[in-house]
């Protein structure tokens, strides 16, 4: 169950995208509104399916190197081909891990699924170490299939 103060997060989004006219207006509206939801999060972003490679979308935070991902590298294309949400407590003991950044130390990635397949991912980097919990995942869970339905009115 999701507490209060992220399912308000949820909520918003919802709210945030439900005039939105285009993908890339959902999108950057939805992670302007995750990217102030805590301090912990220091660059949050997403990547949107191309065929079989992830693209980067907007975004906030620091300029990425990786703007074009295969599916089978890093933690966002196996977030993407194992169609599961990926906690990294600790990048540097992962060795998918692409840095974007040298002061990364967790992440979170989770697809945006449209039914049994995936169409793109919010990828979150925290600066701190175990920055992400179990109500985080949910919340941005949540926050997904609330995209991924908006978006199929776009």
């Amino acid at each position: 169950m999701i507490d209060a103060h992220r399912r308000q997060l949820v909520d918003r989004i919802a709210a945030a995208i439900a005039s939105k006219p285009t993908r890339d207006d959902v999108l950057r509206a939805a992670v302007e509104l995750i990217a102030e939801f805590s301090d912990r999060f220091d660059w949050t972003g997403f990547y949107m399916l191309e065929g079989e490679i992830l693209v980067v979308g907007p975004y906030v935070g620091p300029p990425t190197p990786h703007t074009r991902i295969e599916l089978n590298r890093g933690i966002c294309g196996a977030a993407a081909t194992q169609q599961k949400t990926i906690i990294v407590d600790d990048v540097h003991t992962d060795p998918r891990f692409l840095a974007c950044s040298i002061t990364t130390r967790s992440e979170i990635v989770v697809p945006l699924m449209d039914g049994d397949r995936c169409i793109g991912e919010i990828d979150i980097d925290s600066n701190r170490p175990a920055a992400f919990t179990s109500e985080d995942r949910e919340m941005l869970e949540a926050v997904a299939k609330v995209i991924v339905s908006r978006l199929h009115q776009v």
